[in-house]
């Protein structure tokens, strides 16, 4: 994992292990990307949802505008990365 991945999965971990897809973008206006995902994370759609953890699905049934987060998956693995 290289230092740009150690930072991103840091921002993601401070936030609770999730943060909403809108969120997680480069640039603005117009001219916007999606930013990588980290290791350990995916983009989960609100169908895929509760295949997921209690912590990524309680997002989308307390916000029912949001389509899709980036959360982390492997909570155990970047646990030991921050220990």
């Amino acid at each position: 994992m290289n230092k740009t991945q150690r930072e991103n999965l840091f921002l993601i971990y401070k936030e609770g292990g999730v943060v909403f897809a809108s969120d997680w973008v480069n640039g603005s206006g117009r001219f916007i990307t999606k930013r990588a995902i980290p290791p350990y994370c995916e983009r989960i759609e609100r169908r895929d949802a509760r295949k997921y953890p209690k912590r990524i699905w309680s997002i989308f049934e307390e916000r029912p505008r949001v389509q899709a987060v980036v959360a982390i998956v492997n909570m155990r693995a970047a646990n030991k990365e921050f220990a």
